[in-house]
């Protein structure tokens, strides 16, 4: 029993920080003033989203805190959102794409390997088996995730002691999967040790539409003005100052027109 449990606090534990320690050899500085003033509040991410609603685009912005667009991301649209963050009680994320903040509660998080972890939590398990058949082919097949039907990468000569596996699991079929966090470049992949080098394993677990993305974890709300109130658009300082210098040149004028008919 304890076992199980520690398994299941292990397979909780991963999926904490599986975002964290995947990506930590390679992590993405963006040139962004926001994100280098509030990097110590913005949080990894590393998921895909698409916009939320049926034919409508959603703005990106340059920072949370600014009315400038940089980019509008299209319906049916996928991308990478790296880092995100929560400004005045908002969430934020940002694109590479774009270079810009997005406001998730108008997009929707595609399924992805850290779904599959949230779905099957307490069925993960330590790995007891051999590698007798992926050293018998000496071949494999990198997937998504059990049953997603998705190849990542196939790799023709492949050492089984090249690697080290973090959890495994048993599909309803009877085939049992290993997750890898790191192989080679490729990160939090999955390999059918039951039959590692078959690309005709079924899809008994697609991706489904995606959905409203949930935090799993708390935020420092960044608070500041709203991007309404936080800044002028710049046409608007510009026709300000062209009315001032014409208002004071009138005045200037009149002024000088005065003191030349008192002489």
């Amino acid at each position: 029993m304890r076992k199980y449990i520690a398994i299941s606090l292990l397979a909780l534990g991963l999926l904490l920080i599986l975002p964290l320690t995947a990506y930590a050899d390679i992590l993405y500085e963006p040139d962004n003033d926001f994100y280098e003033r509030h990097q110590s509040e913005v949080s990894l991410l590393q998921r895909s989203f698409t916009p939320g609603s049926e034919g409508a685009s959603v703005p990106v912005m340059i920072a949370p805190d600014s009315s400038r667009e940089v980019g509008r991301i299209q319906y049916g649209e996928d991308v990478h959102i790296y880092y995100s963050c929560m400004y005045n009680g908002d969430y934020w994320g940002f694109s590479t794409g774009y270079n810009g903040w997005v406001r998730l509660d108008q997009m929707l998080v595609l399924y992805d390997y850290l779904t599959f972890f949230e779905e099957h939590s307490g069925a993960f398990y330590e790995y007891s088996g051999d590698y007798s058949k992926l050293n018998e082919t000496g071949a494999a097949i990198l997937w998504t995730w059990p049953g997603s039907g998705v190849q990542v990468y196939t790799f023709e000569d492949l050492d089984a002691e090249s690697f080290w596996i973090d959890l495994a699991f048993m599909d309803e079929g009877g085939r049992e999967w290993m997750y890898i966090g790191y192989l080679y470049g490729h990160r939090n992949t999955w390999i059918c040790i039951s039959d590692p080098f078959n690309p005709d394993i079924p899809a008994f677990n697609p991706a489904p539409e995606p959905k409203a993305w949930i935090p799993n974890a708390e935020y420092v709300n960044i608070t500041g003005p709203q991007a309404s109130e936080g800044e002028f658009p710049m046409l608007v300082i510009i026709i300000i100052l062209v009315v001032v210098v014409a208002v004071g040149s009138i005045v200037l004028i009149k002024v000088l027109w005065k003191s030349r008919r008192t002489y």
